[in-house]
């Protein structure tokens, strides 16, 4: 007889399709036969809705319910569950193809978030037009994104595997892919900050640009002074390996970033921005400063867990824990680099 758990192992993909094909016919038919509560006051409440007022850029509304561009406690908690299974899907994936996740695949993975972020802010100044703006909204820019990284990695890894060439390897086809992406918008963006703007903006901004990278870079260096003084101590230098202050890094862009371009404490005459996670407005609400704090601290915390805490037990799982801090470091500098830039652009 069959056990439970050899019948999974056995059928892990059918089992995890048959599961989402449920899942989508269910809500499918919901939106069918119950339109008012599963189209109106959940997927456009929740979902839907939010990515067209960012659009036009006011809140909207559909059969009277009230939709703004901004995320929900409910949309955070749905994008979280499904980054987890895309990540479990990925790391399955890297498993069986016997892929190193190290910080080389970080970099290879990195043309393809600036694309994201590069995207965004183009999308916040007007640069594209109905219907095409809303592939570059967040979710469905992550998720663009996401099938371009799939399409190359899987380029990358069968050139590999042919032609057995240094220059054909995973991580040059995937980074390479990503750059060749990646130049269009860069082009666009340098077009832009350098006078052919398509909407009115608040002045292009390089001070603040170099005040934040100025910040970031001198945490980081203190950071990994201090690690490297304590060299031989193991709970303290693990935050000088590479992938752990690309962590640090990412969150403090976006902690610092959301910090000054909201609140601008330095009256650097900023235009209005506003904080659309729920959590991350919580935050800043009861103390501007606290957040990149938090961010901070969180990410230093993290890592002690990853890499100091339970080093021994988790050694096995060492894909599994490098390819969680890429997607750490992603969820950091995606949104600070697009905060960033929008700030310099005016946008």
């Amino acid at each position: 007889m069959i056990s439970l758990k050899n019948y999974y192992q056995n059928h892990k993909i059918e089992i995890i399709i048959g599961i989402f094909a449920v899942v989508v016919v269910f809500v499918v038919l919901g939106c069918i036969i119950f339109p008012s509560i599963f189209y109106d006051r959940w997927i456009w409440k929740f979902f839907w809705g939010p990515i067209v007022s960012d659009a036009v850029g006011h809140p909207v509304s559909h059969n009277g319910v009230l939709a703004e561009q901004k995320y929900t406690i409910i949309s955070e908690i749905t994008y979280g569950f499904l980054i987890v299974i895309v990540l479990y899907g990925f790391y399955q994936l890297l498993k069986k193809w016997n892929i190193i996740v190290d910080w080389r695949f970080c970099l290879a993975l990195l043309p393809y978030v600036v694309v994201g972020s590069i995207t965004r802010v183009l999308e916040d100044s007007g640069f594209f037009n109905k219907p095409l703006v809303y592939w570059f909204i967040s979710p469905l820019i992550y998720l663009q994104i996401f099938i371009w990284v799939i399409v190359f990695f899987v380029i990358g890894f069968y050139l590999q595997h042919r032609f057995k060439k240094r220059y054909f390897k995973l991580n040059s086809v995937l980074f390479l892919g990503g750059v060749l992406i990646l130049l269009p918008f860069i082009f666009f963006t340098l077009q832009w900050i350098f006078g052919n703007q398509l909407s009115i903006i608040q002045g292009i901004r390089f001070d603040v640009f170099f005040l934040i990278v100025g910040l970031i870079f001198s945490i980081l260096f203190l950071v990994y002074l201090f690690s490297r003084l304590f060299k031989d101590n193991n709970c303290i230098n693990v935050y000088s390996k590479q992938l752990n202050l690309a962590m640090i890094g990412a969150h403090l862009l976006d902690g610092i970033t959301s910090y000054i371009s909201i609140y601008d404490p330095l009256n650097m005459g900023l235009p209005h921005y506003i904080e659309k996670h729920p959590a991350s407005d919580f935050i800043m609400e009861l103390w501007p400063p606290l957040f990149p704090i938090v961010k901070f601290l969180l990410i230093i915390t993290i890592i002690y867990i990853f890499d100091v805490m339970y080093k021994e037990e988790l050694g096995e799982y060492q894909r599994l824990i490098n390819l969680l801090k890429i997607g750490i470091f992603i969820l950091g500098f995606a949104p600070g680099l697009r905060d960033i830039l929008r700030v310099v652009m005016g946008v």
